[in-house]
């Protein structure tokens, strides 16, 4: 697939097939991430795989999400310590950025792949850390489900207009 079909494609998905995806897929996608830019080369971010039904289950559990994902085969965990990246000269930490950028990356290599994802932000990051035995020193930034779309019935929400977010030269 085309990367920018890839990116005009891609969206959040809620419903997963029961099938794990084959490993060479998640192999991919994880080098995809891997490969990803960050401060100074610092690789800050790690991944953990969920793929145990139990730990799946957990997860889900941990996530204290609605029926939303519960079918999901798996997830993927993306975690990283503050100081696993650099400090702008405005003193702010740049570890979100990094890590925004290695969790797109994943993101749209799944969708290359035909897997569904969905960037989830809002989950118990104790309880994460908890069931998944993370050290203390890491944040828990992401977490997606990974596999195969169940395609929701209805219309995909619009993205605003290329002439309403982008300025040139001034604001």
């Amino acid at each position: 697939m085309d990367f920018y079909e890839v990116v005009r494609n891609r969206r959040s998905f809620r419903t997963y097939q029961p099938e794990m995806p084959e490993k060479e897929k998640i192999e991919r996608i994880l080098e995809a991430a891997r490969l990803a830019p960050t401060w100074a080369n610092l690789q800050g971010v790690h991944y953990i795989v969920v793929q145990a039904p139990e730990n799946v289950k957990a997860v889900w559990n941990a996530i204290e999400q609605d029926p939303k994902f519960i079918e999901t085969p798996m997830f993927i965990v993306g975690v990283i310590s503050p100081n696993g990246s650099g400090t702008n000269k405005s003193g702010e930490k740049y570890y979100a950025v990094d890590f925004g950028i290695c969790f797109e990356h994943l993101i749209l290599a799944a969708a290359a792949e035909g897997l569904a994802t969905c960037w989830i932000g809002y989950f118990n990051e104790e309880k994460v850390k908890k069931v998944l035995n993370i050290p203390k020193k890491y944040k828990v930034m992401g977490i997606t489900p990974l596999g195969y779309p169940i395609k929701p019935k209805g219309q995909v929400k619009e993205r605003k207009s290329i002439e309403k977010i982008v300025h040139y030269e001034q604001f």
